[in-house]
């Protein structure tokens, strides 16, 4: 069932992944080709749906019989790009969102869900740098970003931080004279060590996300 999770979320990004490049692939027909020259440096904002999956850990004392599930949730990110040299860029992106912990309640043989009950939600803040290359041909231009960053996971006060690592592959295309449009697929590991706090047992956090921001160029 763990692995099943995981390979899901994985199997997502790589689904979007694919669409983006698909996607850049359309505009081979364009008569520009000016991917390779750096962009002017750019801030802006994002939108999306964050899917994160991690093994709970139980609550201490016991209780009743059941599991804890992780629920995604809508996250809100800013976003610096800044050109690099050629068709290298960097970017430097804070987000925050949150992840609701829903338990399903067992029947007293273990064999059917009788209740499910929200018992709480975990805060995610990050601050993330990635560096990678972009390609493609003008107006729609296609990336791929690699890095890492720290990672803050609070749950009923309490505060966890950890680095993690992070893969974004999007495109991004004209959305005003000054500004411009980006599609993300986002994939984050966030390492929460051997022995993951409560309620997070897993010792790694996959965390796949799609996106859509505006950013403008200065």
């Amino acid at each position: 069932m763990r692995r099943s999770s995981i390979g899901r979320h994985l199997f997502l990004f790589c689904a979007a992944v694919l669409g983006l490049i698909v996607t850049a692939g359309f505009a081979r027909a364009q008569p520009r080709a000016d991917c390779q020259t750096p962009q002017r440096p750019s801030v802006g904002v994002a939108l999306g749906r964050s899917s994160p999956y991690f093994e709970p850990s139980p609550p201490s004392g016991g209780g009743t019989s059941g599991s804890v599930l992780s629920r995604s949730g809508f996250y809100l990110a800013g976003r610096a790009d800044l050109p690099i040299a050629g068709a290298w860029r960097a970017r430097v992106e804070g987000a925050a969102t949150n992840w609701r912990l829903e338990q399903q309640i067992y029947s007293a043989d273990l064999r059917q869900v009788i209740a499910t009950e929200t018992v709480g939600q975990i805060e995610v803040r990050q601050i993330v740098a990635l560096a990678g290359r972009q390609g493609g041909r003008a107006p729609v231009c296609g990336y791929v970003l690699a890095g890492g960053g720290l990672y803050a996971l609070s749950y009923k006060g309490t505060s966890s931080y950890n680095p993690g690592f992070a893969l974004m592959a999007g495109v991004e295309f004209p959305g005003g004279p000054r500004g411009a449009v980006q599609v993300d697929a986002q994939l984050h590991l966030v390492n929460t060590g051997t022995g993951g706090r409560y309620p997070i047992g897993s010792s790694t956090v996959v965390d796949t996300r799609l996106s859509v921001g505006w950013v403008y160029r200065f």
